[in-house]
């Protein structure tokens, strides 16, 4: 018998306070709506529903406000998965989207927090969390960027006391067969020329440079999933379903889920654990958008 663990991974949801209110986003026309109804519908597909843990890396809300993130946890528990559930923030999370010269202000880092604990959630980070005794999560926040400006505000960073938490945390659990690093931003954004090679669109400098994580983070995190023998890294933000190795670690991410493909489907990452062999299989799920529903207003 393949004893297993399956895990339904979405990400990037910005749920809004209504289906009526428009996704923000960095376009002029076409901007999406409908989030809601299209999270609504992930959470009846049979295949996430049948799955042992659903997993959120961030970017749940859109503008982070506490409406948006009861929206989340009402639709959750309506479909019964809110015991299932790990859910980490992104930076719409904690949201700023305007011009700002410090850090994030202690109220939007607050505000994330009393999202997730609408919840029940763990809110401090990084945490651990054991699934049946033979997975172990470790979720790092990468919300954490300087947000000077509308364009840094997608830079990820997880700080030195994070990464010195999670090497102490690994350490504690380094006997756990089977361990998977959830994070929001991307440890690794592939160079244009191995991005056409894979058959892949290519990213220009400034979206590699604010879509992944600050370089020293990167490796550091890297470094430590290696080490520990960490089965692979899972992420979001992107809003794209890459899925590669680099230095020997395997990275995951998944698309917007809520966001509607060229086909007019919405899509989500479906992880499987093989737990005698330590394989874990990866596949992305297409569900029809919910009919009638307007995906984008002009």
């Amino acid at each position: 018998m393949d004893r297993r663990i399956t895990i339904a991974h979405l990400s990037d949801l910005h749920l809004a306070v209504d289906d009526r209110t428009p996704r923000s986003e960095a376009r002029l026309f076409g901007r999406l709506r409908g989030m809601n109804g299209h999270f609504e519908r992930l959470l009846a597909d049979p295949p996430l529903r049948a799955s042992d843990l659903v997993v959120v890396t961030g970017d749940v809300t859109d503008h982070g406000d506490l409406a948006e993130w009861e929206r989340f946890w009402t639709l959750v528990a309506a479909a019964g998965l809110r015991d299932r559930m790990a859910v980490l923030p992104g930076n719409h999370d904690v949201c700023c989207l305007g011009s700002r010269r410090h850090r994030p202000r202690i109220e939007d880092r607050a505000r994330a927090r009393a999202g997730l604990a609408l919840g029940g959630h763990e809110w401090a980070f990084p945490w651990v969390r054991s699934i049946g005794g033979a997975l172990t999560l470790f979720a790092v926040d990468a919300a954490n960027a300087g947000n000077s400006t509308g364009l840094d505000n997608a830079v990820g960073r997880i700080g030195r006391r994070q990464l010195a938490e999670l090497g102490r945390c690994l350490l504690l659990f380094q006997d756990a067969p089977l361990k998977l690093i959830l994070i929001h931003h991307s440890p690794n954004i592939p160079r244009p020329a191995t991005s056409r090679r894979r058959g892949e669109r290519p990213l220009a400098f400034w979206e590699r440079r604010s879509l992944q994580l600050d370089p020293f983070d990167r490796r550091c995190l890297r470094l430590l999933a290696a080490v520990f023998r960490v089965k692979a890294i899972l992420h979001g933000h992107t809003h794209d379903s890459l899925d590669r190795t680099v230095g020997g670690v395997r990275i995951i991410g998944a698309p917007a889920s809520t966001e509607p493909d060229a086909a007019g489907c919405l899509r989500y990452k479906l992880h499987t654990l093989h737990l005698d062999s330590g394989r874990l299989t990866s596949r992305t799920e297409r569900v029809p958008a919910p009919p009638g529903r307007p995906a984008r207003v002009h």
